[in-house]
């Protein structure tokens, strides 16, 4: 399948290839067809009945890998890992091609692979009759594609039927490739069929664009001398093997890691490695330089890094990995390569997780006929927290609704596994712009892997805003008729496509303030207590206890009762017993929460100081013995009632300096207050419905 910004169009007709040779490449490769009088003779090999059928391939996909019995010599090196693309090529290192189809060779994107027919095929629609067998004995692997046709817009969505075979000689490291039948059209270009070495710059074309008589055969054959000496050190991953872009929160610490290859066929003598972590604006925070004594043709080596990299502050940074000091390296462009990684500072409200960049870099994207997706896998960057929605960015619409769906990476291989979110959305709410759709369903409790966000077109142009300014995640996926591939441009493509996360359920409540009372405010008579209580986690929050006492004295406490009061807003609570003066004084009136399962007490209580100025008895309260005094590191409390209580320590405004919630022993406490400044300060002890409490000073 295109993609819709796709507008080249090439049509094949029934060309038919001619009898040739041809060749060497850079390191010696030739080929030869079957008309050729010691070329190949065409003699298909049935593997229908005897083959393993390669399920799961679609419409621009891979599937793989397979590990073969024994090693296949290609090029300089061996290769054991197959990947079988539904597009007609195999590939050693993974990969998905699709179209348009690069020119043989080309650096960058997949390399080493060999195209067998490589054109814009297809697995998927109604009725379509497409097959693949793979058969890997001891000295031979033979891969058929069977009956598949090329992908076409219109209905049933293929025309066409194109039936080949790849088959991998171990022995004499031969390939050839046999084509059965060839019959249709296709709006791309290709077929393309040739070989293509781990450098991406050194292959060999047969054809770019002919198609293929029936009967025929082409061979590729490996130079028993070969033209080049390869000298060729390569980073072959940075971070993982894959080098897939991760996340992480300020403050948190990141291993660093190098996986090299010595891609050539010569030794590799001492050179060096620079790692380095740059900033989002370009500058190293940290370098570190390794030496690499020696290789091995065909090596691999994995140096260890002794700094790892714990960010101070949010933002994209960059691992980049570069080799230096190799003499006559042959490749330059796989002697650096650079990791993403996003830093995040967890949030109550909820952040925008995703690889994009800040600006809408590149054109949109959309599927040629509507019906395609694009899939990312997102890294949480702290555990636990919770997924409470997708974020995207469209570029265009022009009437067509889409889906957004988020899979658990439960599946194969940590591939998409079980759904657990899908929300359609309709033209009216995808217009273009930057948008957050909520999640159908209940928030997602995360304590541990990845997960994969979904867009999903339910029909024609509408496009998904594309990022193409490095660094670049390799974690984006192309979702083709329900089939997932890794996406054909991911090495240099991330999209606007991503996950709301923020911090797991958390009850904090508080006292933001008193209403309608005021510091250095009179109180004359009876005063009913009204607060503003504050929900400054990230769950509703209703039901829990809310006090207040004025001076030290008679603890009023009474249930919060309202609405459910959302995170990030306020309600009011109104005592139903008003403060009723006692004497001539003046003092503290405080009001706090006293939710059981509150993660943060600083934010519990509110004091305002009034005068109050009616002459009735004081009310006697039970107090308490504090000593030494003046404290310096810890102060004793005796005279306490034992069990479950809460103390806090005010200064002489009647704001909280420290508190904590303990169990009461014997009577008696210490309470640290080695942190707290020299000054005046009163201990209030809540316990059993009492209040008691004591003057004391600290004095370092």
């Amino acid at each position: 399948m295109k993609k819709a910004l796709t507008l080249l169009i090439s049509v094949i007709g029934s060309l038919g290839l001619q009898a040739a040779t041809g060749g060497p490449d850079q390191y010696g490769y030739i080929w030869k067809d079957s008309a050729e009088p010691d070329g190949p003779v065409y003699s298909w090999v049935d593997i229908t009945a005897t083959g393993m059928a390669v399920t799961g391939l679609a419409d621009d996909n891979t599937f793989g890998p397979f590990i073969m019995s024994g090693n296949m010599p290609y090029y300089w090196y061996d290769v054991k890992k197959v990947w079988v693309g539904s597009n007609g090529y195999v590939a050693f290192n993974g990969g998905n091609i699709a179209a348009n189809f690069p020119n043989l060779p080309a650096a960058g994107g997949t390399e080493n692979y060999i195209a067998a027919f490589m054109a814009d095929l297809t697995f998927g629609g109604t009725g379509n009759p497409a097959q693949c067998f793979l058969q890997d004995e001891p000295g031979r692997l033979i891969v058929s594609w069977i009956n598949v046709p090329f992908w076409n817009v219109a209905a049933p969505g293929y025309t066409g039927s194109n039936t080949f075979q790849l088959i991998l000689n171990k022995q004499d490291s031969t390939i050839t490739i046999q084509f059965q039948s060839c019959t249709g059209t296709t709006t791309s270009n290709g077929p393309v069929i040739g070989i293509e070495s781990i450098t991406g710059s050194i292959g060999l074309a047969r054809t770019q664009s002919l198609m293929p008589a029936p009967g025929y055969a082409v061979r590729f054959y490996n130079p028993a001398n070969p033209l080049l000496q390869v000298t060729d050190a390569a980073v072959e991953w940075a971070g993982v093997p894959g080098t897939g872009a991760t996340n992480l929160t300020v403050g948190a610490t990141l291993p660093l890691a190098v996986g090299l290859l010595n891609a050539g066929n010569q030794p590799l003598t001492s050179f060096t490695i620079t790692s380095e972590v740059l900033s989002p604006g370009g500058q190293a925070v940290l370098t570190e330089t390794v030496t690499v004594d020696s290789m091995q043709a065909g090596g691999n080596l994995e140096p260890v890094l002794a700094q790892a990299f714990t960010p101070a502050a949010p933002g994209t940074y960059r691992h980049r990995i570069t080799i230096s000091g190799v003499a006559g390296d042959l490749i330059a462009t796989n002697n650096m390569m650079e990791r993403e990684i996003g830093v995040y500072a967890p949030a109550v409200t909820g952040i925008p997780v995703s690889w994009a960049g800040a600006s809408d870099d590149g054109l949109g994207l959309a599927w040629n006929g509507g019906d395609g997706g694009i899939g990312v896998y997102i890294i949480p960057p702290y555990y636990p927290c919770q997924i409470t929605g997708t974020t995207i960015r469209i570029t265009s619409n022009s009437g067509s609704n889409f889906n957004m769906k988020v899979y658990d990476d439960d599946g194969p291989g940590g591939g998409p596994g079980t759904l657990l979110d899908s929300v359609l959305v309709t033209a009216v709410n995808g217009g273009p712009g930057d948008h957050v759709y909520p999640l159908a369903g209940s928030n997602i409790q995360v304590t541990d892997g990845g997960y994969y966000v979904v867009w999903y077109m339910l029909g024609p142009n509408v496009n998904i805003a594309v990022d193409v300014l490095g660094p670049f995640s390799m974690q984006c996926h192309e979702v083709l008729g329900g089939a997932w591939a890794e996406y054909r441009a991911r090495t240099t493509t991330d999209f606007h496509l991503g996950l709301r996360i923020e911090q797991p359920p958390f009850l904090d409540v508080g006292v933001a303030g008193l209403i309608g009372i005021s510091n250095g405010q009179s109180i004359s008579g009876p005063t009913t207590i009204q607060a503003l209580v504050h929900n400054y986690g990230n769950t509703p929050a209703n039901g829990f206890p809310v006090s207040y006492s004025y001076n030290n004295g008679a603890v009023v406490t009474q249930n919060y009762t309202g609405s459910n009061i959302a995170p990030g807003n306020s309600g009011v609570i109104t005592f139903t017993q008003q403060l009723v003066p006692q004497d001539n004084s003046t003092g503290s009136l405080c009001v706090w929460t006293a939710a059981g399962t509150d993660v943060l007490n600083q934010n519990d209580t509110s004091c305002v100081g009034v005068n109050v100025q009616v002459g009735i008895v004081e009310q006697d309260g039970l107090r308490v013995r504090l000593f030494p005094d003046p404290a310096m590191d810890r102060l004793s409390v005796e005279g306490l009632p034992d069990g479950e209580a809460r103390i806090w320590v005010l200064d002489t405004q009647g704001r909280t300096a420290w508190s904590t919630k303990l169990a009461v022993s014997g009577g008696r406490v210490q309470v640290d207050v080695g942190g707290i400044p020299n000054g005046n300060y009163v201990l209030r002890f809540a316990s059993a419905g009492r209040l008691l409490h004591g003057r004391f000073t600290v004095q370092h």
